[in-house]
């Protein structure tokens, strides 16, 4: 029996209810859809592409958080809302039906991997490298869910109800899996996709999900668990890969592909100059919204350090601006024509400075100095959880990381994030959980 699959250049489409119950808008017979490894690679594609729209970066989770202050109210769910911690605020946040339309888009892949015909060991080799990369791409996204819409997993709780695992592109609502369920789902996916890749024989590649980014993924869940032994052991592959010193940090945001920019190991296109631009430009809702850093946040960065100039915050209204590139001495005019870096190489030094924080101080420290120092700053004498979480804060604000650090060690360290109304969102509290949507939870009967 021929299956079903959404057509490879038509948008995953979404059912009335626009949630997990995914539902093709077009299909055709799998012999015509995916009758050689080419077509195969441009439903991959489908999904690079659709991370190329900044309404899909989870960084929007940045707003939860004590980052940022002054959001307008009624401009855009995907900042006022999650702002307030409203969740169930009209209209609804959409991180959940965008993960999970990237999740349609990987099973499309990942469920037509056997029908694929190869003519020669090459093309099964680029065939298993697609493959791989969607099964590795479903479990960032399955991660990505988990840390917004499911408890804090600390290797005790897996008992705990999550999200729902939706593996298979068909028309059919699913109950809650456990985190523990979910995680090894997770483990499973980047598992076989690391086997599938052991013959790759593909140049590294800054805009695939491959082994590197596995590894940095692998990093980055495990320091979320607590599994400090394994994210110190998936971070360490990179502790010895040079950062861009001070004068040369510019190039992380403003020079792609420049020869020394090394710091890059996973990123995808920003269309913000694309007709569509002015609508989903994620640093335009920061200017339409007068969102600005904290002040505090503000203030805790250095003046020498390069990630207080003027080309990344601008100093007057204190609004980030790494996704605005300014015309400057490097840049010949200005462009919000930037790339997302999902994962980078500074962020799996300060996974592994945490990581080995206990079992090895003074290579922790050397980890986090390393950053310190690259930015134009001067090195720590000790350090401490705080003090890592801190330069985290520093070197990650506006890429989706800082929710995910209040959620696993506010109760640890009694932080408390306050809105200017007096609003609070204390250490544990249950709103670090966002809510299911209401229409989800109205259309799914598996769901309460």
């Amino acid at each position: 029996m021929k299956k079903l699959i959404v057509f490879i250049f038509i948008s995953v489409g979404l059912s009335g209810c626009a949630l997990i119950n995914i539902d093709p808008v077009d299909v055709v017979s799998s012999e015509k859809a995916f009758d050689n490894v080419t077509y195969y690679q441009q439903a991959l594609n489908k999904v690079y592409f659709d991370l190329t729209v900044p309404l899909n970066n989870i960084s929007s989770t940045d707003y939860a958080t004590d980052d940022f202050t002054n959001v307008i109210e009624g401009y855009e769910q995907m900042n006022y809302f999650i702002y307030l911690w409203d969740y169930q605020a009209r209209p609804q946040p959409s991180l959940w039906v965008q993960q999970y339309a990237l999740i349609a888009a990987t099973n499309v892949v990942i469920d037509n991997y056997d029908i694929v015909p190869v003519q020669n060991v090459n093309e099964k080799i680029l065939k298993d490298e697609i493959y791989a990369q969607a099964l590795a791409l479903r479990a960032w996204f399955f991660f990505n869910l988990t840390t917004i819409y499911a408890p804090h997993y600390d290797g005790s709780n897996g008992n705990e109800l999550a999200i729902p695992l939706k593996l298979k592109l068909d028309r059919e609502y699913l109950p809650q899996s456990t985190l523990a369920e979910v995680f090894n789902q997770i483990e499973k996916d980047l598992n076989e996709a690391e086997e599938k890749l052991k013959n790759s024989s593909s140049e590294m590649s800054y805009f695939a999900f491959r082994t590197v980014a596995i590894k940095a993924l692998r990093a980055r869940i495990a320091l979320y668990k607590g599994d400090l032994e394994t994210a110190r052991d998936y971070s360490s592959y990179f502790i010895n890969i040079d950062l861009l010193n001070a004068d040369d940090y510019w190039m992380l945001w403003g020079d792609q592909y420049g020869f020394k920019n090394t710091e890059v190991i996973f990123m995808t296109d920003n269309l913000s100059d694309t007709d569509q631009g002015p609508l989903l430009d994620y640093h335009n809702q920061y200017e339409t919204n007068n969102v600005s850093l904290e002040l505090n946040f503000y203030n805790s960065l250095d003046d020498s350090d390069v990630r207080k100039g003027t080309q990344y915050i601008d100093r007057s209204t204190k609004r980030p601006l790494k996704y605005l590139y300014l015309e400057d001495e490097n840049n010949a005019e200005e462009t919000r024509m930037l790339y997302y870096k999902h994962f980078r190489t500074a962020e799996q030094y300060l996974i592994y400075a945490e990581a080995a924080l206990e079992s090895n101080p003074d290579k922790a420290l050397e980890a986090l100095n390393t950053v310190r120092i690259a930015r134009g700053i001067d090195p720590l004498n000790t350090l401490t959880l705080e003090s890592i979480l801190l330069e985290r804060r520093k070197e990650l604000f506006q890429e989706g990381n800082r929710f995910y650090d209040l959620k696993r060690l506010s109760k640890k360290l009694g932080i408390v994030v306050t809105r200017p109304n007096g609003n609070q969102l204390v250490p544990g509290d249950d709103r670090y959980t966002f809510d299911i949507p209401i229409e989800e939870t109205n259309a799914n009967p598996y769901i309460n």
